[in-house]
């Protein structure tokens, strides 16, 4: 007797926190369908728009790790709409997927800010590979900008005691060499 085989399932919280939220914005449906199933396999939170308010208006609900553009849609040009989510998250991750794959549109989408440019029909594997690689970097640098953020407030001068004027002067010294990457030659 054969059993079939089961795919377990992630909940929405697992996959958003693991794998990552992706948005698909393509006008035909078969396309976002296949995208939808091959990345929610993969664990990755997926949600798809297809046309590009719609996809504005996903992108307004909530953030995503990585957005997976067509670049022929109904009512915009996908690269004009590369330009308004950059305006809306400069630090968003976005791969131009078309079957209008010519040199020029891609240089003209990596020269708007996307990440990469994959060519319909796609290779399953490498597509994989190239939103891996896109979420992790997107979440590296969100990461790394909530640490900053995090180290700046935990070590401001509110923090130090010391209002007479010598202590003043050493602060403003301080923020002045502060951001400088230079250190000290050691004596030899």
């Amino acid at each position: 007797m054969s059993e079939l085989a089961t795919i377990p399932r992630r909940t929405l919280s697992e996959a958003s926190s693991s794998a990552g939220s992706v948005l698909i914005i393509d006008d035909e449906a078969a396309i976002r369908e296949s995208l939808e199933t091959l990345l929610e396999l993969e664990g990755y939170s997926v949600e798809s728009a297809a046309t590009a308010d719609h996809g504005l208006a996903r992108i307004g609900e909530r953030p995503f790790d990585l957005v997976l553009l067509d670049l022929a849609l109904p009512d915009r040009n996908g690269l004009e709409l590369l330009t308004e989510l950059h305006a809306h998250d400069p630090e968003l991750s976005v791969i131009m997927i078309t079957a209008y794959g010519t040199v020029e549109n891609a240089v003209k989408a990596m020269q708007a800010g996307a990440t990469n440019f994959v060519q319909k029909p796609w290779d399953n594997e490498k597509l994989l590979a190239d939103v891996r690689i896109a979420v992790g970097r997107h979440r590296t640098e969100a990461e790394n900008v909530q640490l900053k953020r995090a180290l700046k407030q935990r070590y401001n001068f509110e923090h130090i005691v010391g209002k007479s004027e010598p202590m003043l002067k050493i602060f403003d010294l301080v923020a002045q060499v502060a951001p400088s990457r230079s250190t000290p030659r050691p004596s030899t």
